[in-house]
């Protein structure tokens, strides 16, 4: 691909990550107003949980069809579905049918996901590719936490219908673009697809969804809770013994005992928990209490947005920095701790202040651990294990995002019709006033009295009360997992940080071998000792093989031997000097015999051959030395791909000489 095509192809993938991670929770803020217009029938959770449920279960799927059937054409069916359940959830007409809508949707969601991330491993090489799954990475995370601030503002400006049908023109465009610049690769992979695991796991999750919403409606003895339960515990129970017999599990059984991914898993679980059942239903907090737009419920969870991002970057440059990780971890779930308590006590009277201070108190508790996990898990495995151990941490944070959201929506509605009940039995309404419709829409306080209205609102506030007192014992139930987390001495690998490593929370299905590029580039961008270990690679060796050549010079011939042939105006192209400025460098080349001078081309002789030969294998030897904790020398795999990274990749960059890109005019 050219340059220019590279570049509008990643754009444009990068506009469908951003869809797809911001239709998580944009409907979150719009909920009040859905409930309202189809009048509660159906508890409005599912309009969220069911997007989740069907991205999280059909993501593994995707990945694995893409190696076989060719990721551009799927990507495009993917993001086709996406379109689709977009346009059907702008037109439902019931709240049965725009679940059943966002089903379809969150089924091309979870293809655009993890198909746009695989389209990105094969459009840039290693080093390029993880700056760029780090951009992914952080839009994902980004969107997820933003998506209510949008979706407020299309409620109050146009309709929550086209928090929906605003994907459509994007789509399209998209679409056409990638039809259009986007190549497709020739080779397949064949690798087996676990249909059956995958469908059980979305059953048994819906079925134990639907036993946490019954035991809360009915008692716990009710033959309709313990036939879903049973039938919950047998579906997990099948996908379990499908997973144990896969060849390529997405979660593999042996993972279970290594008691630090055990721990992190749970403390993920509860962080997926908290963040997805606050952010879901903070919006209609602040709209039933305080009397807030769709759009101003979306602005005020800027505090807790804004400190979430800034914390979870803060956190990984210190955890990279110092090696240590738990502190951040308890100190994050004890913050959470106490913003939920503060936040279980909003009424009336509680000020716009004092609210900000309890949810930039949640965003910070949260920030501090939400990477925390995935690091410790990372640094806890095995490099067979790294691409799957952290699949299943973020897995098991997806399925606390579906267990909170549907926890709170269940204690909160059942509170609620209690209280409501109990203040409807002595209230005088207006006439033409419909009872009923207090119950499931916030916004029809607004049409009571101010005498009236009180009362109703006090019964709104209670009913959260009880929803963040329950979520209380779950984050201390966190700082205990944080508190027994056995802490590893980290990895030189885990050192520097970016935002998309903070927040990835996407269902990738990623392998070893992408994390650990990942890794290797990350510490390279951001590690001055790592970058001075590679830099005196060229510093040292043409004195040690006696070669009179400059560091400048080395890296000139190392272009040369990548490309075969290639003009001097290329090589200054992409050196980002001019011809006279790089002439010297060649000339050297040219005098010592490892380069010659075609009719119109640079030609590396066998003396150069030599010469790069012996480069590659020292920068070999620094990643080896890098990668020592991994034991690269017992893993043929993980030696082979840095045999591999060290020949095409780290010699392409510039800035890597001594003295960065600037040594090539000096």
């Amino acid at each position: 691909m050219s340059a220019q095509g590279r570049t509008v192809s990643v754009g444009v993938l990068m506009v469908a990550m951003l869809l797809a991670a911001l239709d998580q929770t944009i409907p979150c803020t719009a909920l009040p107003v859905m409930n309202g217009e189809f009048k509660g029938l159906r508890p409005e959770c599912w309009v969220i949980t069911a997007y989740l449920l069907a991205m999280i279960a059909s993501a593994v799927t995707w990945g694995r069809l893409g190696d076989q059937l060719g990721r551009k054409p799927l990507l495009m069916v993917a993001i086709g579905l996406f379109f689709a359940g977009s346009a059907l959830c702008g037109q439902a007409w019931s709240m049965d049918s725009l679940i059943g809508f966002r089903v379809l949707q969150g089924l091309g969601a979870g293809g655009v996901i993890v198909l746009t991330l695989a389209m990105v491993r094969e459009l840039f090489p290693p080093r390029e590719r993880s700056r760029y799954l780090g951009i992914l990475g952080a839009i994902y995370g980004v969107c997820s936490v933003t998506g209510p601030v949008f979706g407020g503002f299309f409620t109050d400006q146009l309709s929550w219908r086209w928090i929906f049908l605003v994907n459509l023109p994007i789509c399209v465009v998209i679409l056409t673009t990638l039809a259009i610049v986007l190549p497709e690769r020739p080779e397949r992979e064949r690798r087996s697809v676990n249909y059956m695991g995958m469908a059980l796991l979305a059953v048994a999750m819906c079925l134990i969804l639907l036993t946490v919403l019954g035991l809360v409606r009915y008692h716990w003895s009710d033959y309709r809770v313990l036939l879903t339960g049973s039938a919950g515990v047998v579906m997990t129970l099948a996908w379990w013994f499908t997973e144990r017999r896969m060849r390529e599990p997405a979660l593999p059984p042996r993972l279970f005992r290594n008691p630090v991914f055990v721990v992190g898993g749970a403390i993920d679980f509860v962080v997926g928990f908290v963040l997805f059942g606050s952010i879901t239903y903070l919006p209609a907090l602040l709209q039933a209490v305080s009397g807030a737009s769709a759009t101003i419920s979306g602005v005020h969870l800027l505090p807790l947005v804004l400190p979430l991002l800034a914390f979870s970057v803060l956190t990984g440059y210190l955890i990279g920095a110092s090696g240590r990780y738990r502190v951040y971890l308890v100190a994050g779930m004890l913050i959470t701790t106490m913003a939920l308590i503060l936040l279980s006590g909003v009424s009336t009277t509680t000020s716009t202040f004092e609210m900000a201070l309890s949810l930039c108190m949640l965003g910070i508790g949260l920030g501090l651990a939400v990477q925390v996990p995935v690091m410790a898990v990372q640094n806890a495995v095995d490099y067979r294990d790294l691409g799957v151990a952290t699949s299943g941490v973020t897995l098991l944070r997806s399925i606390g995002a579906l267990m909170g959201i549907t926890i709170f929506n269940a204690i909160f509605s059942h509170r609620l019709n209690l209280r409501v009940a109990e203040a409807l039995s002595g209230a005088t309404l207006p006439v033409g006033f419909n009872p009923e419709s207090i119950q499931h829409d916030p916004t029809a306080l607004r049409r009571l009295p101010p005498a009236q209205r009180g009362e109703f609102i006090d019964a709104y506030a209670r009913s959260f009360h009880t929803m963040f007192e329950v979520a209380i014992p779950v984050v201390l139930a966190g700082v205990l997992l944080a508190l027994i987390l056995r802490e590893v001495s980290a990895r030189v690998t885990m050192q520097g940080s970016d935002l998309g490593h903070c927040l990835g929370g996407a269902p990738t299905g990623c392998s070893s071998r992408s994390e650990i590029e990942r890794m290797i580039f990350r510490l390279l961008r951001n590690d001055p000792e790592a970058r001075q270990a590679v830099r005196e690679v060229y510093r040292d060796l043409g004195a040690q093989i006696g070669v009179d050549c400059p560091p400048s010079s080395l890296w000139m011939l190392c272009r040369i031997e990548r490309l075969g042939a290639v003009s001097p105006t290329a090589l200054a192209e992409w050196a980002g000097e001019t011809v006279d400025e790089g002439r010297p460098y060649v000339n050297r080349l040219i005098a010592e015999g490892l380069v010659s001078h075609g009719d119109a081309d640079l030609l590396i002789t066998d003396a150069g051959k030599v010469v790069t030969e012996r480069l590659h294998e020292s920068m070999r030897e620094v990643l080896v030395r890098l990668l020592a904790d991994w034991s690269p020398e017992d893993c043929p795999e993980l030696l082979e791909l840095l045999v591999r990274l060290s020949r095409e990749s780290l010699w392409d960059d510039a800035d890597l000489l001594p003295t960065g890109r600037a040594s090539l005019a000096t």
